[in-house]
């Protein structure tokens, strides 16, 4: 069974579009059937982008890039002069309730992006038909730290973890916008009587979740480019209050996904190695143990640094900024500079980034053209169930 999991970065999902369009628009026809998965798990933008595609299909994909393509940041967030010359003390002042306004930005606009323009009875229909077989988004609950997986469709049982509980339900807007509320740049949001944030505090590239679905084959899209520090050490910026910050979200959307891989790969080749040994060892396995599969992936992720890409771009769009969001992001972009602008990379909303990184996806799916169209070729039913 197909997956796709898609992971968080705030603006840098404009990436997640473009590798999405590239597969739904191109490749699907090109192979000549449809590619689309049965089981969409997602995380923070990866979270908005999961019930955008599971709503519309494989024509999402194109919708989905012509927004990216033409972002501004008035599409996602307001700020005015006043809530510019509040916001830190609205941050810091104890007696200011948990809810809207503990927040750096407003964010209606893209609250109402969600609430009424994605065809949510389209998404229910597609889940009752079972084009779609299961959406799951992650946020992490206020409470207890614990990453909450929403559950929609045809999902397990109620399990618990240490650090993560599905939870069945019919994913609705708060879900999706709650795993998306990045803290403190966004407001917290309840869902269901409790308060939650952003998922990828505690899973941004929700894996795990997927093959608890009975996910065999697994689109993995990325969010953040391989570390590349060893080869090129990185530009020394004094750790001012934003470049902390940038280096913060750059490190939560640095989550175990590739270790994840590697240990996958292993076990794929221990039970290739037994099924080749031992004619019953797949059935041996699963009477006294538990079923094991194996599980194929392909991780898709930013050939190039999205950091150096945003504060390029903020440098090219500045003067069209409205002027508390160019005050705010300037104030950035002061502290962070052009090459390790980690921060702006997840908050600049705005086309000059968005489109060229939408791109980017687009051109680095169609380099992965091979390994993606061997992921998603139509299986033999008897080699892995389906």
């Amino acid at each position: 069974m197909l997956g796709w999991v898609l992971s968080g970065g705030g603006a840098r999902g404009a990436y997640e579009a473009g590798v999405l369009r590239y597969i739904c628009d191109v490749l699907g026809p090109r192979l000549g059937h449809s590619v689309f998965p049965k089981v969409i798990c997602g995380t923070s933008i990866g979270a908005l982008t999961g019930a955008w595609l599971g709503a519309w299909g494989e024509p999402g994909a194109a919708l989905l890039s012509d927004i990216w393509q033409q972002m501004e940041p008035s599409h996602v967030f307001r700020l005015n002069t006043l809530d510019l010359a509040r916001a830190p003390l609205k941050l810091l002042r104890n007696q200011v309730p948990l809810g809207e306004k503990l927040s750096l930005l407003d964010p209606t606009p893209v609250y109402e992006l969600v609430k009424n323009t994605l065809p949510w009875d389209q998404l229910y229909n597609r889940l009752a038909r079972r084009d779609l077989h299961s959406l799951v988004v992650a946020a992490t609950e206020v409470a207890n730290g614990r990453c909450t997986l929403f559950a929609d469709g045809m999902v397990p049982r109620p399990k618990k973890t240490a650090t993560s509980r599905f939870h069945p339900t019919r994913v609705r807007a708060e879900h999706v916008l709650a795993s998306a509320a990045i803290p403190f740049v966004f407001p917290v949001v309840e869902a269901e009587g409790r308060w939650y944030v952003d998922g990828a505090l505690r899973q941004n590239t929700p894996l795990s979740p997927a093959i608890e679905l009975g996910v065999t084959r697994a689109l993995v899209v990325g969010c953040k480019p391989a570390d590349l520090s060893d080869q090129q050490p990185p530009v020394q910026v004094e750790p001012t209050p934003a470049f902390l910050a940038g280096k913060a979200l750059s490190a939560m959307l640095l989550d175990p996904v590739e270790e994840d891989i590697r240990r996958l790969e292993a076990f794929n080749r221990i039970l290739a190695w037994g099924e080749r040994a031992y004619p019953d060892f797949n059935q041996r396995l699963a009477a006294e143990l538990r079923p094991y599969r194996q599980v194929r992936t392909v991780y898709v992720r930013p050939s190039e640094n999205v950091a150096t890409m945003a504060g390029e771009a903020f440098l090219r769009c500045v003067d069209s900024l409205p002027w508390p969001t160019r005050t705010l992001l300037s104030a950035v972009h002061s502290q962070e500079g052009d090459q390790e602008a980690d921060l702006m990379s997840t908050l600049l909303f705005h086309r000059a980034y968005t489109a060229p990184l939408e791109e980017l996806g687009y051109a680095d799916a169609r380099r992965q053209e091979e390994a993606l169209a061997t992921l998603m070729a139509v299986p033999v039913p008897a080699a892995d169930g389906e």
